[in-house]
């Protein structure tokens, strides 16, 4: 779902919120192209006292309450509302900033307009209370279509421009804004109206949005329950994003065409209409935090993976644990503590460990009983704030079996388990193994396979302690046993489980980069250095990177190869030299610390992989013609201690 938004979405308890029983009745002129907002808001406010406020920009030309005037100061509106209620209207206008990747508040321009919800473009309480429900009509000036989040009411082009009407009468959300110029194809689908807003290089693809929207809506509505809204829209946004609203998506027109934005980021965000926008982020109680991001991820992206097959399935656990592996200790944080993706660091720990958790809860309480809490708490929270204790709750009823301690060690605590194989002997038809944990002590369902002549057995032991003992008894004479070889469980991965990625790098915010690059793509290499690293990069000297530290190596090839010949450095592997325009790969310096170095042919080169490079965190190592990776991978990994063989 959207970065910046998702931060309100995640804070709705201690944010801004509306005041209860809050209506806007909207009318709006918007000129994209000469950034200029103009509207009437019509607000029935509920008894008691609001404070108003509106985006700097904006002006306020009239506030009457029930006919008497507000004293207006900057952008705050203090209103005092008398029992029973009244009406504020307001007329404002503004020039809205220019439309750009910096756009957090919205903007407009030439491409069109962005105004999301929680913004101030429209007024918004400070009172922390339930969404309002709102009306809105909007005319915008041709070529330009408009669209909002809620209900299209009516909608109407003439020779000078469009004008429509949207509303939603349910507490979801303040309304989002958007205009382009764009076409428009439509397509009713058991009563809910599905739409494209494209623009023209993309009008090949409306057909195939508009099935996967259908089919997506059609298989997670029969898993959780009716789909809430009353259809589903793609906009084409200039802006390099992925966001989600209800209803919508906006997704950059670049990536568009990319088939994983159909695979995987569509259908993530067609589930969060039921959790973020259906079911809203809040009322955590004992425990707080943003617990739609790990669903969707379970249930969109990785229900996508096992569609696939378990080759799929196990690929996509072993990234999460991969990731997790390359966070530094002082970068992770309890799930209680996540809010919104506001660096890679927190996705990590929102979106994976949340979506193993949900894993290992269905291999816990078993899919029927799993799929049978997901629809009830759909049924119990849909258009109400919701908490992870109310997830438990839900699981409690369908499994008939005490959740809160598996809930709390994994919501609550910092960190992972350790599981070790600390003995493991062939015995007979069996093995007799001994388990063993770090502190503090998780309570762990462990798979455990065991292979002989009859073929492969799947067992499971439980781990509640330091450690525990087992015999396994098995059809035949055991010839290997390997712990945990699914990844199915959340923990900290053994040596030779993690190769290094370019996450053990760009994650660590001690990591020393040094340039190897002069003039033009010295510049160009710090610039990378800064889209790569996931908080402001160290860069120094060559004689005063901390050699205990992980290193970035970033430059030209002749000038990164000399260095690390110079430092003593791993050099670049034979399997990727004379390839491509540019090279990155990992290693570990001397000191065993990670080591990434990116090498480009030139400045170009460089400049080449400001956008793409950064997206390829998971890899070890990467090929690039321009900006185009033409081959990719990642380490063979070595030999893990929770396998051994028995021959």
């Amino acid at each position: 779902m959207r970065t910046f938004l998702l931060a309100l979405l995640g804070m709705l308890a201690a944010a801004p919120g509306w005041a209860a029983g809050l209506h806007h009745d909207l009318t709006v002129t918007l000129d994209p192209a000469a950034r200029r907002l103009e509207v009437e808001d019509r607000l029935r406010l509920p008894a008691g006292t609001h404070r108003l406020m509106l985006a700097p920009g904006l002006t306020v030309g009239e506030a009457l309450l029930d006919g008497k005037p507000v004293t207006v100061r900057g952008n705050a509106l203090p209103v005092t509302v008398p029992e029973g209620g009244g009406e504020l209207r307001l007329r404002y206008a503004g020039t809205l900033p220019p439309l750009t990747p910096e756009s957090r508040g919205g903007g407009g321009g030439t491409e069109g307009a962005y105004l999301p919800a929680g913004t101030g473009w429209m007024p918004t309480s400070e009172n922390a209370e339930p969404p309002p429900s709102w009306r809105l009509s909007v005319r915008v000036p041709a070529p330009f279509v408009a669209v909002a989040t809620g209900r299209l009411v009516e909608e109407a082009r003439d020779g000078t421009g469009y004008t429509a009407t949207f509303a939603e009468d349910r507490s979801v959300e303040e309304p989002s804004l958007f205009a382009g110029a764009w076409q428009v194809t439509e397509r009713m689908h058991d009563g809910l109206r599905l739409r494209t807003y494209f623009h023209p290089e993309q009008a090949a693809l409306a057909e195939e949005y508009l099935d996967l929207s259908a089919r997506t809506i059609d298989a997670q509505a029969a898993r959780i329950g009716a789909y809430p809204f009353a259809g589903f829209a793609i906009l084409s946004a200039p802006l390099p994003v992925g966001l989600g609203f209800p209803g919508l998506t906006y997704i950059g027109r670049q990536v568009m065409p990319l088939p994983f934005i159909r695979a995987q980021s569509l259908p993530h965000e067609i589930l969060h209409n039921w959790w973020g926008n259906g079911v809203r982020v809040g009322g955590g109680g004992d425990w707080p935090g943003n617990w739609s991001e790990g669903l969707t991820t379970f249930m969109a992206d990785y229900a996508a993976a096992e569609g696939r097959g378990e080759d799929a399935a196990r690929a996509m656990r072993l990234d999460w644990l991969r990731d997790y592996a390359a966070l530094p200790a002082e970068r992770d944080s309890a799930l209680t503590d996540f809010r919104a993706k506001v660096h890679d660091a927190a996705q990590i720990v929102g979106y994976g460990k949340a979506a193993m958790l949900f894993h290992m809860l269905r291999a816990e309480i078993g899919a029927d009983a799993f799929d049978a809490g997901i629809r009830r708490f759909w049924e119990d929270k849909r258009f109400q704030d919701a908490g992870w204790g109310d997830l438990r709750r839900a699981f409690e009823a369908s499994s008939g079996r005490d959740l809160k301690p598996f809930f709390a060690q994994w919501l609550t605590r910092v960190g992972a388990p350790t599981v070790e194989l600390a003995e493991a002997k062939g015995d007979g038809d069996g093995v007799a193994l001994t388990l063993r944990q770090g502190e503090p002590v998780y309570g762990l369902t462990v798979p455990v396979e065991v292979r002989s002549a009859a073929g492969t057995e799947r067992h499971t032991i439980r781990l509640d302690g330091r450690e525990t003992t087992a015999t396994i008894r098995t059809a035949a004479a055991p010839r290997a046993l390997a712990v945990d070889p699914g990844f199915a469980l959340f923990r900290r991965l053994s040596p030779g489980e993690a190769p290094p990625t370019l996450r053990d790098v760009t994650l660590d915010q001690a990591a020393t980069t040094v340039i190897a690059a002069d003039g033009p793509a010295a510049e160009t290499a710090r610039a990378l250095a800064e889209r790569l690293a996931d908080g402001k990069p160290r860069i120094a000297a060559a004689d005063r990177a901390d050699p205990a530290a992980p290193l970035a190596v970033i430059g030209t090839a002749g000038e990164v190869d000399r260095l690390l010949a110079r430092l003593g450095l791993p050099p670049l592997p034979d399997s990727l030299k004379g390839r491509g325009t540019a090279r990155a790969w990992t290693a570990r310096t001397p000191q065993g610390r990670p080591l990434l170095a990116v090498a480009a042919d030139d400045a170009a080169a460089l400049q080449a992989l400001l956008r793409p490079l950064p997206h390829y965190g998971r890899q070890s190592w990467l090929v690039f013609e321009g900006a185009r990776a033409v081959d990719r991978g990642v380490w063979p990994a070595g030999d893990s201690p929770l396998r051994v063989s028995f021959e």
